[in-house]
């Protein structure tokens, strides 16, 4: 967390960080942690007692390799998991970093042509940025998948009447538009640099 946050300050300064609660990530991570030898002691015992009772070869074989293809689905399924604990998105004084379950965008400002709601069934209301076409690629939307409305809570945001209401945007949206409007009052300078001003 300490190294993203150092990546970020190299970007500008932060004003906003919207991300999952700090503690329910750290009794996360620990769950995971914990799944994970869940899951890889019942197999190695159970590979040992097979190769201890002295069984055929072709069983051995078949209880090992099944055993790799369960930790193999296990250890995605867990590392998918684990990734996810990690999501945000940063809006600094230079521009917003997606951090999503795979992959890891920085958008600087001078490439967002407008941010809005999503209105994907799923992702609702999450920020959504859509940058500008030019010659050498069309524009893009990128959706910050932890600003939508059911992590609201694992956020720690205010459930208050506008996060209530469907046709508000919600305080990731809100804020990344208003830094976007201050991008374009020419109020960031091009060396920004410090601490971030404030988060939720």
């Amino acid at each position: 967390m300490a190294d993203a946050r150092a990546r970020t300050q190299d970007r500008g300064r932060e004003l906003h960080w919207f991300g999952f609660n700090r503690a329910l990530v750290v009794l996360q991570r620990v769950a995971l942690l914990i799944a994970a030898l869940t899951a890889l002691v019942p197999v190695a015992l159970l590979v040992a007692a097979v190769i201890g009772s002295r069984q055929s070869a072709w069983t051995v074989a078949l209880v090992i390799g099944g055993g790799f293809l369960y930790l193999a689905v296990s250890g995605a399924v867990l590392a998918l998991a684990w990734r996810s604990t990690s999501m945000a998105m940063v809006v600094t004084t230079t521009g917003i970093e997606v951090r999503g379950y795979w992959i890891r965008r920085w958008i600087p400002w001078d490439q967002i042509a407008m941010i809005e709601s999503s209105t994907h069934w799923y992702w609702r209301r999450a920020t959504c940025i859509h940058t500008h076409h030019t010659l050498s690629a069309n524009g893009e939307r990128i959706t910050a998948a932890v600003t939508a409305y059911q992590y609201i809570f694992w956020r720690s945001e205010p459930y208050d009447a506008r996060a209530r209401d469907p046709r508000e945007h919600l305080a990731p949206t809100r804020a990344a538009m208003d830094a976007h409007r201050r991008y374009l009052r020419g109020e960031f300078p091009a060396a920004a640099a410090g601490t971030r001003e404030g988060a939720w």
